[in-house]
């Protein structure tokens, strides 16, 4: 996920460490990565797995993810 913030231009290059350091990144946080707990919360149970991430962005931007439901859901990056 580091790369792809940087890649997609979220944190510049070479600061995602120090991003990570000062972002609560949990649901509840500015910067919510994950909601869902992310694939080690999740799994991949062969190839059933790979689309949970774009059900979890749906999701949010839905309004629909229950206590994981982030206060701003107006717009969602899926990556993978």
């Amino acid at each position: 996920m580091a790369v792809s913030l940087e890649d997609a231009g979220f944190v510049p290059k070479g600061e995602i460490g120090p991003f990570y350091e000062s972002t609560d990144t949990t649901y509840k946080g500015s910067f919510p990565i994950n909601t869902d707990g992310g694939q080690l919360s999740g799994g991949q149970p062969g190839l059933a797995g790979g689309f949970r991430h774009v059900i979890e962005g749906a999701r949010q931007i839905m309004g629909k993810a229950g206590v994981r439901q982030v206060p701003r859901n107006d717009l969602c990056m899926v990556n993978g």
